[in-house]
């Protein structure tokens, strides 16, 4: 990967970075790559037109189909056991006996993050509802991309379970930044991507990552006798791919806003990019609403 120049210890920046980032599906590579692209463009291309009143509070807008939300949830769920069981790229010469293990912590991952978000929900607003479980369930499947193969069953759920927390208060912090994230994806990747970086760093153990990478690869902090070696790396991993994404999406969102071709005129988006730019709209309201008769309601 990108860090690959900084494996050889005659020219790495410190020896400590020699070793390489334990990144096995993607936290980093994969979903912080895009939630941080994600922060910026929403930051750079502006709320949508009502999501903040002329006090700047924010606007409750509800989702369009909550069973969709669940199922659209699960999909993606199922998608992962592709995701980072595939990333052992073999399943002979016992492989497949590490993405069996995988498979167990990424399921267990899930759980946790949407055990935590619920929680988080209730401790909020005194009710649980559909999104947060969603967002927390990917949140956790996020976290757990880096470190699933170097890390016990317990610890994933651990990670998916501090993933959920760290994506519900992330989301909530960013929508006091009045940027407008519908899908809360930054929260999720850019968030969920962070933290699972650094639990890459801490809950590694020896024998796995012994089996998954090599003798070589220095194990978790939190992990007798290993040290801090692993984190610093995947920590400086983090920010630099934090740092990477981001510029880059200044550089083409700004120059797209500059052109004035970023975003569609406010009469196209209060009359819906289904109708403006799709020829249908892909709800009825409008027609029900001008032929129902005068004084019942819808």
């Amino acid at each position: 990967g990108w860090l690959s120049a900084f494996r050889d210890p005659e020219v790495a920046v410190g020896a400590w970075v020699s070793p390489g980032v334990v990144d096995f599906a993607g936290s980093s590579v994969v979903h912080m790559v895009g939630g941080c692209i994600a922060f910026v463009a929403a930051a750079i291309l502006g709320p949508r037109i009502g999501r903040f009143d002329a006090d700047g509070k924010m606007q409750t807008m509800q989702p369009h189909n909550s069973a969709f939300v669940g199922l659209g949830t699960l999909i993606l769920w199922f998608g992962w056991y592709g995701f980072n069981p595939g990333s052992t790229l073999a399943l002979s010469g016992g492989f497949v006996l590490l993405a069996e293990k995988v498979a167990v912590g990424t399921t267990l991952a899930a759980s946790g993050g949407g055990l935590a978000a619920i929680l988080m929900c209730f401790l909020k607003y005194k009710h649980v509802d559909l999104p947060p479980l969603c967002n927390g369930i990917l949140a956790g499947l996020v976290a757990v991309c880096s470190g699933v193969a170097v890390s016990e069953p317990w610890a994933c759920w651990v990670i998916g379970f501090a993933g959920g927390i760290f994506e519900f208060w992330l989301a909530i912090a960013i929508q006091k930044m009045k940027i407008d994230d519908p899908l809360d994806a930054a929260a999720v990747h850019m968030g969920g991507g962070f933290l699972g970086m650094i639990c890459g760093g801490l809950f590694g153990t020896r024998i796995n990552t012994d089996a998954a990478y090599s003798a070589d690869q220095p194990c978790g902090a939190f992990m007798p006798g290993c040290g801090g070696e692993q984190l610093g790396v995947n920590v400086l991993a983090a920010v630099m791919v934090m740092i990477w994404s981001m510029s880059m999406a200044a550089i083409l969102f700004g120059t797209m806003r500059l052109a004035g071709i970023l975003r569609i005129s406010p009469a196209e988006e209060h009359e819906g990019l289904d109708i403006s730019h799709h020829g249908g709209g892909a709800y009825d309201i409008g027609d029900k609403e001008a032929d129902a008769p005068k004084g019942e309601d819808l």
